[in-house]
Formats: structure tokens, sequence, C-alpha cells
């Protein structure tokens, strides 16, 4: 008997069949146009500098909580520890902003305080950020030429001085888990976008990744030798709206499987903090982008602001609103 295999959710892009940017900037036009996520395969990311930094993120949010809380998050840098709930009072999360360390040894720029298991991971932590910036470049010049600009358009524009690799954890949740707050129910990641150009995520073998579409919610799966690609804020900004930053979240466990320990590792590919968000594609949809803008808190009619004032804005919005 055969056994049916389902469709991947998401479109599929081979890196390595591609030997010319106009190659992959077509692929990542027709697949960014019709869709926010795409899965990312042969990417030339070694699969053991994967399982390091897994093993490395699991071995830090596996320690004591004292050694993660004295270096906590750092807004201003996005650098450091958040715990659970405090990036938004119903997330059951943990995470930790690690910056690239190349871009601030190139830029006599200190190097970031890490909590010592970090700090003696940092030369593999190094090496995981190089090739992924590697990979983003590749994709970023597609992308650009994909928008019949020039192939360094956005590279130039992307050095890495914002660049944040985010090692998440997703606590185990037990069978008998009550919600902290009766009127609003406990979710390992609310709904959101991401507020970069795009998001490199490595998933590890828990599901719970879902995004929205056309009003409902779509799961994505780890999937073997692929990480998922998605668009954010800074590029449909850009785009003027033609790639779109798309709605995800991972939702509490629905099996057994899920009720264990989720890690996985966002690669966030922000503009730098001097580069100027505009709208550059000609006849952009200037209704579309008004509405884009109020919904990210920005004023209407916003048609230029640099990416650090963007990131900044983004993160302030994202910390206050659990203050309050």
């Amino acid at each position: 008997m055969r056994i049916a295999i389902p469709e991947p959710s998401l479109p599929i892009i081979s890196v390595a069949e591609h030997k010319s940017v106009h190659s992959l900037a077509k692929a990542l036009y027709d697949s960014c146009t019709a869709e926010g996520f795409i899965y990312v395969c042969d990417h030339g990311i070694p699969q053991e500098v994967i399982d390091k930094a897994f093993a490395i993120s699991a071995g830090y949010f596996d320690g004591e909580l004292e050694d993660k809380v004295h270096l906590s998050v750092d807004i201003k840098n996005n650098t450091g520890y958040t715990a659970i709930r405090q990036e938004s009072s119903g997330d059951l999360k943990e995470l930790f902003h690690f910056a690239d360390g190349h871009w601030r040894t190139v830029n006599g720029v200190k190097q970031q305080n890490l909590p010592a298991a970090l700090e003696a991971a940092r030369a593999d932590l190094d090496t995981f950020v190089e090739y992924t910036n590697a990979l983003a470049a590749r994709l970023l010049e597609g992308l650009a030429v994909a928008l019949k600009l020039q192939s360094d358009f956005f590279t130039s524009q992307h050095t890495g001085e914002l660049n944040r690799m985010r090692m998440l954890h997703y606590p185990p949740v037990p069978n008998d888990h009550k919600d902290l707050d009766p009127t609003q129910a406990d979710i390992r990641a609310g709904a959101h976008t991401d507020y970069g150009s795009i998001t490199i995520l490595f998933q590890h073998l828990v599901s719970g990744l879902q995004v929205r579409r056309n009003g409902s919610w779509v799961d994505i799966a780890p999937m073997k030798g692929c990480v998922v690609i998605n668009i954010g804020d800074a590029l449909e900004f850009w785009s003027g709206g033609l790639f779109r930053s798309t709605l995800h979240r991972v939702v509490m466990p629905r099996s057994q499987a899920e009720l264990a320990s989720r890690y996985s590792i966002a690669y966030f590919v922000h503009p730098d903090n001097n580069s100027v968000l505009d709208a550059v594609m000609d006849g952009s949809n200037g209704v579309l982008l008004d509405r884009f803008i109020v919904s990210k808190g920005l004023p209407p009619g916003t048609r230029r602001i640099s990416g650090g004032d963007y990131v900044q804005h983004r993160l302030n919005a994202t910390y206050d609103a659990v203050k309050k």
C-alpha cells in the first residue's frame, strides 16, 4: 500500500540549483509575491554548525536562572536575555539575542558581554553567524534583482550592524497547564511580524510554528535540510507591499510530542542603523503602504525612516506593552 506523503506547506527553493543571481531572483520573486514564507534548502550552512548551535542553546537554557538574568535584555542594543512572559505577557518562551561579532570587530565596537555558558562557545556562535550571513547575502542580492534594483542595493545596507541571532527555548508544558490570566490564553509565541528585512529560521524537532494564510493558520513543520525564510517589515516597506511581512505564531502543544521543550534559532537580518526605508518600487500602492505603516504604529504618510529608528520603534512598543 502506498503511503501518502503530505505536500510541503510552503514553496521550496534550492539555493544550489541557481547558478546566477538572476535565476535565484526569479525563484524568489515567484515565491515571495505569493507567500511571505518559503523553505530554502541546499543553503550552504553545514549541518554540524547548526547542530552545534542548537547544543549551545540547549546548554545555556538548561542552566541556572541567575546565570541568565544578570545579562537581561538591553532594549537599546537588542541584546541579552529575555525571560518568559517578558516580551509578551502570554508568551511561554525565553530567548537570548547574540550580536554579529565580526561586524563589531571590523568596526571597532566592544564585543557583547556573554554569560559563561555562551562565552565559552563564542567562537562556535561566530561561525554560525558567519555562515548565516553568507546565506543572507545571497538572498538579499536575489531579492534586490527581483525588484529590478542593483544587486548590492540591500547588501550594502545590511552589513551586520543590527543582525541578531535569537536563540529560543519554549519550556515543556505540563498536561494540566492552566493559563496565568483566565482572560488571555497562553501561547508559546503570539501572532506577530518580524521587524527586519528577512528572517532565517532554524527549527529543531518539535512543531508548533504557524503562518496566517487566507484567514487560516497553516502549520510550518520542520523539514530536514531546510531553513525557513520569511519576509520582514523592512522589506515590505522597501518593496511597497509587493513582498509581504506575514503574521506567524507558535501554538501551545496539541500532542504529547509537542509538550516537550521546543528549541529554535531565528536569525534576524536587519537593515543598518543609517539605512533608509523607502518604497523603491515604481507605482507602489500608497493605500496599501499606508495601511501597513499605520499597522506598525507609524504616522500615516510616513515614507522614509531609518532602519535603526524603525527597529527601535518596534522594540520599544513590544516591551512597553508588557510593562503596561
